[in-house]
């Protein structure tokens, strides 16, 4: 994937936790290093700029990096799913090979315990006629009633041996017949036994790249957290410079603004395409509750912007402050704005949306210097 290559970068080819720590660590010292520099210099709100930008990139990129491993694993949940299936299949058809062999090993059981039987009714048969063996032909007629007698036995225990050994041949039969088939139906659950240990061996492998994918989606949500934190050092650090021209600062209430109660951060446009709860939000409605004109600048309706917005819309901007004026801060990713409250000496009572980012009112007196105002 695009994101896998450009993380890449940052995790290196080395083992997966290795990189990760590798690359915090280094992440770390850079921002460290970059902050102790930037402390080195008369502090400047815009300098965070460019390093915020950068950590949001990288944020986009692990968190699409991040979701994709999630779609793999998704795709890869629904495979193990799938092979799960065809080993529960092929696990009852061996169950029911096993029934199988199991009842044939008890039929045999039962032909050897009839053939068994069968011997021993041969073997006193044999002995009676080893007994009539022995007697000399004159003592068997002897013996006998009659000659009529004398046949009759010696047909009788021809009869029995006959059917004797009929029952020996059909036992020895039924045996082989029930031997082969235990012997194939042996060779089937062995064969079944292969298979649902391949299929099993499927399903570790797809479990182990699925772990290995859950850990990669771990790995970049950590580090997207790791750089949000950053960001959000960044921006305290931004606000802190922010603050630092403020003084008299003041918390609480809405100052009126019919927004105060919306969620933040939200993406919900205002009337002049501002988002609600930010600072341009605010100035643009205490602007139009005045009954002055405020003009739509949505879409680019960054703090920033809007002294080149009032130019190009002719509306006077200077350095110059009055009451009504919005102030505006170029400091920052996004400037901030400000709406003018009264003007004291070298400063400005202010009121204020999301001065500390944290979509709040609040009201500042603020050093005119560097600040600029536009007049409505």
């Amino acid at each position: 994937m695009i994101f896998d290559k450009k993380i890449q970068n940052r995790l290196g080819r080395q083992s997966k936790f290795t990189k990760t720590k590798a690359f915090a660590a280094i992440g770390t010292i850079a921002v460290l290093l970059s902050i102790l520099g930037i402390f080195t210099q008369p502090a400047k709100a815009d300098q965070f700029d460019a390093q915020i930008a950068a950590l949001k990139k990288q944020v986009q990129a692990t968190q699409a990096a991040a979701d994709a491993k999630a779609a793999d694993a998704g795709t890869l949940k629904a495979k193990i799913a799938s092979i799960q299936a065809e080993i529960d299949a092929a696990q009852h058809q061996l169950d029911l090979t096993n029934l199988e062999i199991k009842q044939t090993q008890a039929r045999i059981d039962a032909a050897n315990k009839e053939l068994d039987h069968q011997k021993s009714i041969l073997k006193e048969n044999l002995r009676t006629i080893y007994k009539q063996g022995d007697a000399s032909p004159v003592e068997v007629v002897a013996s006998s009633k009659d000659l009529s007698d004398f046949v009759a036995q010696q047909e009788y225990l021809s009869a029995i041996k006959k059917k004797i050994d009929d029952n020996l041949k059909k036992i020895d039969s039924l045996k082989k017949e029930l031997g082969d088939k235990k012997d194939q139906l042996d060779a089937q659950s062995n064969q079944q036994v292969t298979v649902v240990s391949g299929i099993n061996a499927k399903k570790a492998q797809q479990q182990n790249l699925l772990a290995q994918t859950q850990g990669e989606e771990s790995n970049y949500r950590k580090l997207a957290d790791q750089d949000n934190a950053k960001i959000a050092d960044l921006r305290r650090q931004q606000a802190a410079i922010i603050a630092s021209f403020s003084s008299n600062v003041h918390y609480g209430g809405s100052g009126g603004y019919p927004w105060g109660g919306a969620p933040f951060p939200n993406s919900i446009p205002d009337p002049w395409g501002m988002y609600q709860r930010q600072c341009v939000s605010y100035t643009a409605w205490k602007v139009a509750s005045t009954g002055r004109n405020m003009p739509y600048w949505g879409g680019r309706g960054n703090a920033y912007q809007w002294p080149s917005n009032a130019r190009a819309a002719g509306i006077p901007v200077d350095g110059n402050p009055r009451p009504g004026d919005v102030a505006i801060s170029m400091a920052g990713s996004y400037g901030h704005a400000m709406y003018v409250e009264s003007v004291n000496g070298s400063k400005v009572h202010v009121s204020q949306y999301n001065a500390n980012w944290d979509g709040q009112y609040s009201t500042s007196d603020v050093s005119i210097a560097g600040l600029q105002f536009i007049h409505f």
